[in-house]
């Protein structure tokens, strides 16, 4: 297929984030979630991936490390009361942001708009004291919206 690099997230369920308007019913959660013999089979299949595709792992072309790779299974099995929610490692909201497709500017795919650049330039949004007082009091490791993030990306 000519790909250059794969990558893999857990499905992100309690979010309205990717243009879903409201937050998922816990029915639909469930649906598209796992069930614990789901994640059995899940960590099991993550386990032989590690091994096998080891050197695909090393050189990058499967973008995540082991450990971010178990981290998929850790998800739901806190989705499913078994453990803990686990903010991921980020640093996206002071390094990049999500421009929608109305306009609106939001710090990564899983917090609320603080701007919109139909209304102001991307600079002043990105700058500006909505965007700064969220930066400012955005504890990644106690916010439970970043506790349930299935993103894995940090930036450099």
């Amino acid at each position: 297929m000519g790909l250059t690099s794969i990558s893999f997230l857990a499905a992100d369920l309690t979010s309205p984030a990717f243009n879903r308007e409201l937050l998922w019913p816990v029915e639909r959660q469930e649906e598209v979630g796992l069930t614990l013999l789901e994640v059995k089979e899940l960590e099991r299949e993550i386990e032989a991936v590690i091994e096998r595709y080891a050197s695909e792992i090393a050189s990058g072309f499967i973008a995540e490390s082991p450990n971010k790779l178990r981290k998929i299974v850790r998800h739901y099995r806190a989705h499913l009361g078994m453990e803990a929610a686990e903010a991921p490692s980020c640093n996206a909201p002071w390094r990049s942001a999500v421009v929608e497709t109305d306009g609106s500017v939001r710090p990564c795919f899983f917090h609320p708009a603080f701007g919109n650049v139909n209304e102001n330039t991307l600079e002043d949004v990105v700058n500006g004291a909505d965007a700064l007082a969220f930066r400012s009091q955005l504890d990644v490791e106690s916010n439970p919206t970043c506790r349930r993030c299935v993103c894995s990306l940090r930036l450099p």
